[in-house]
């Protein structure tokens, strides 16, 4: 009976050791560096694959120039969509203004409208009524508190 307890613990371990590989496996796979290994590989497999060989040895044999040069052509296409972002954070700025300056000529003529036609109302001889108030400047309409006559 120790004999069969033996054979299955030995079964279990090596049944672990599988385990552990198939996980490490699947670890490298999942990781940075696996996942490049993986895209070098599919490269490789091309027809393209010498090119890509000759490429990775520059890179092996020259690391320091070959970032540098990585570097400066991220900094570019960086500096490019930037470029396009200020161009329409710019563009976004000048329609805000071109509104606000729309919003207050229309408020200026509206203002001098209503002067020139209260001056008119009020002139004496004439029995214009006055104008309504500007709801836009947030002014409150008051009731005419007055009394009406009885008739």
């Amino acid at each position: 009976m120790s004999r069969r307890i033996d054979e299955i613990e030995a079964d279990v371990a090596r049944s672990r050791e599988r385990l552990e590989k198939t996980l490490q496996r699947i670890e490298h796979k999942l990781s940075a560096s696996g996942m490049v290994d993986d895209a070098l590989a599919s490269l490789r497999r091309t027809r393209h694959g010498d090119v890509v060989d000759r490429a990775m040895g520059v890179l092996r044999d020259n690391p320091v120039p070959v970032l540098a040069l990585m570097a400066g052509i991220g900094w570019l296409i960086g500096r490019a969509g930037s470029g396009e972002r200020d161009a329409a954070r710019e563009a976004r700025a000048r329609e805000r203004a071109f509104r606000h300056e729309a919003r207050a000529a229309t408020k200026d003529a509206s203002k001098d409208a209503s002067n020139s036609s209260r001056t008119d109302a009020f002139s004496p001889g004439t029995e214009a009524t006055p104008p309504a108030p500007d709801m836009s400047q947030g002014e409150r309409v008051r009731p005419d508190v007055s009394p009406q006559p009885r008739s």
